[in-house]
């Protein structure tokens, strides 16, 4: 059952990572003007000038300039390959590359922060911890910033236009805590924030941890 389950879950990992190849173009077009903006500058504010962060799911590069006017230096990367190609277009001399966030291609303690919107909800709800961890694993100090849909669901089909139906984990606040703290992560902060684009029945979480110095 246990490896029934896990393949199950990694064909919806795949079938979400084919949508974003599918509409890569479409998506950077649609959401550039919806980006989280105020979040960006507390984590620019945060990280303090010159830091090097990781943008660990960065799909077309819709924060990777963002980031860089806050001061920034932006390592980014994605595991749909469309996704890269256009982040490279656009940004031909960046860090860029294209992995499996679960497993980093970096030494340990290298960035000094980790920006990661609407990443980990592509994971399935086993697979969390050990993902943050290896996030965890490259970061020396310095913010994190995630954020999950709110609910129950494991890998359930949600809408994301213009991609169309993807899969993913949601979350309560409790629970988003719960994974920040148990990863080491201090001055933890949940909020509640509605759907960037409009639907109604969405309410997102953006989650806030701080490594200790």
């Amino acid at each position: 059952m246990e490896t029934n389950t896990t393949d199950a879950a990694e064909q919806r990992i795949d079938r979400t990572v084919a949508a974003y190849d599918a509409s890569a173009a479409e998506y950077q077009a649609a959401w550039r003007q919806r980006r989280p903006l105020d979040a960006i500058r507390k984590f620019s504010a945060l990280v303090g000038r010159g830091g090097r962060v990781l943008d660990v799911a960065c799909g077309p590069a819709l924060d990777v300039r963002l980031l860089r006017d806050g001061g920034l230096k932006v390592v980014g990367g994605d595991r749909s390959h469309e996704s890269m190609r256009l982040a490279r277009t656009l940004f031909p001399k960046g860090a860029l590359a294209r992995w499996d966030y679960r497993r980093l291609p970096f030494p340990d303690e290298v960035f000094d922060g980790v920006w990661a919107p609407a990443a980990l909800q592509h994971m399935p709800r086993g697979q969390i911890r050990r993902t943050l961890a290896e996030w965890r694993r490259v970061q020396r100090h310095g913010p994190i910033f995630v954020t999950f849909r709110e609910g129950s669901a494991d890998l359930g089909a949600v809408e994301d236009p213009p991609v169309g139906t993807v899969w993913a984990t949601s979350v309560s606040a409790e629970q988003l805590r719960a994974l920040l703290l148990d990863a080491g992560y201090d001055e933890v902060e949940v909020e509640p924030r509605p759907d960037a684009g409009g639907a109604p029945d969405v309410t997102w979480l953006y989650g806030w941890g701080r490594l200790p110095q």
